[in-house]
């Protein structure tokens, strides 16, 4: 079957970009390689400029139904003892991805996009000018465009020989739920030797616990009492936290090789949005927001195309308009992760930021809201 739009994984990206485009009347193919939904590798914290795209998307009264934790405080430490306290510049929420996925991929198929899940896409060949053709191993589909949403590292990335796939990166992340602790409005973040640990609160009154660190870390032997890494007991803070909680997840969910390289708004014509164009480090805690808002801008260009305004002479200008507006949005976010990510991993260089903030919260109430977009008026 042919269609205008083929949109290759479900996660928030390619979901609110089928929903959007679904509105607009187009034909869209969503393709999705797990059963939905599933729970993945995610801080599962928002900041508030996804209300207003919760809205526009048609899923803001279930977001408030189901009980998204309002988080109002951010509590940073070091494995030294440093530590800094500060109002978040807006209110935040933390939410599941397992709920919010659902919820986004049953309204896409509210709006008649059509939903794909255990549909593996085994490549992609074609272009903007002649059209595109998706083998998958449930058949070939077609399309006029094609959106790559499939995450952060996937199969896809080394069939198209993307770039960023042949660089190893030693950085591997976890996240699990658990209970025994109450931090109520509060998302921590705790430093350790080559790595660090951010918490908050979801919907359910569980703790998600999600860290990443230097693959060296993971080699550790474990801490006999604790249960993790040695290294990540060496913050006197997270080890008391580890110590009080019990995991509710059956298991972790994890990923290596995560990489923070931009890498690239197109691919082959392939328009790349969310993780699969760029992932900030997950300390900034803006990536649901941010792979939200990737598809926000990608849509009206798309559109653009869709409707005939771009023809064979100018889509280089399509591509080229995308590009620019991805990274006047993004890029000095990502920029700033990078840096802050290389600090925080650093015990000496933690420990000195996190004193610096200290010493001058306005800067770290300035930097909190550097790694984020603007929240406007949004209220929850």
């Amino acid at each position: 079957m042919n269609y205008d739009i083929i949109i290759i994984g479900a996660g928030l990206s390619g979901c609110s970009a089928a929903i959007q485009l679904g509105q607009l009347g187009y034909r869209v193919l969503l393709l999705e390689q797990n059963h939905y939904p599933i729970h993945k590798l995610c801080g599962e914290f928002l900041s508030i400029e996804v209300i207003e795209i919760f809205a526009k998307l048609g899923i803001l009264d279930r977001v408030r139904t189901l009980g998204a934790q309002p988080i109002h405080r951010a509590y940073l430490t070091t494995a030294s003892g440093a530590s800094f306290r500060s109002q978040l510049p807006s209110t935040a929420l933390g939410l599941s991805r397992y709920q919010l996925d659902l919820m986004l991929f049953e309204r896409a198929q509210s709006l008649n996009v059509h939903c794909q899940d255990l549909t593996k896409v085994a490549g992609v060949s074609g272009d903007l000018a002649k059209g595109f053709l998706v083998s998958t191993n449930k058949g070939n589909f077609t399309s006029r465009l094609v959106i790559g949403a499939f995450g952060k590292r996937s199969p896809l990335d080394r069939s198209l020989a993307r770039q960023f796939i042949q660089q190893k990166s030693p950085w591997i992340a976890y996240k699990g739920h658990f209970t025994g602790v109450d931090i109520q409005d509060v998302i921590e973040l705790h430093s350790f030797p080559n790595g660090y640990c951010g918490l908050s609160q979801i919907e359910t009154g569980e703790i998600n616990v999600c860290w990443i660190a230097h693959q060296r870390v993971m080699q550790e032997e474990l801490d006999p009492e604790l249960k993790i890494p040695k290294s990540l007991g060496q913050n006197p803070v997270l080890a008391d936290r580890f110590r009080n909680m019990q995991q509710t997840s059956v298991n972790l969910q994890g990923l290596s090789q995560i990489t923070f390289a931009l890498k690239g708004n197109f691919y082959n014509d392939i328009c790349m949005i969310g993780d699969t164009a760029g992932m900030i480090a997950p300390l900034c805690g803006d990536g649901m927001a941010m792979a939200l808002r990737s598809a926000e801008i990608a849509v009206p260009l798309v559109s653009q195309f869709l409707n005939g305004e771009v023809n064979v002479n100018n889509i280089n200008k399509f591509k080229q308009n995308y590009a620019i507006a991805w990274q006047r949005e993004f890029q000095t976010r990502l920029q700033l992760g990078r840096a802050m990510h290389n600090c925080f991993v650093q015990p000496v260089l933690a420990h000195l930021g996190v004193n610096i903030c200290h010493a001058f919260p306005f800067l770290g109430s300035w930097i909190i809201g550097a790694t984020r977009g603007g929240a406007g008026q949004s209220k929850f």
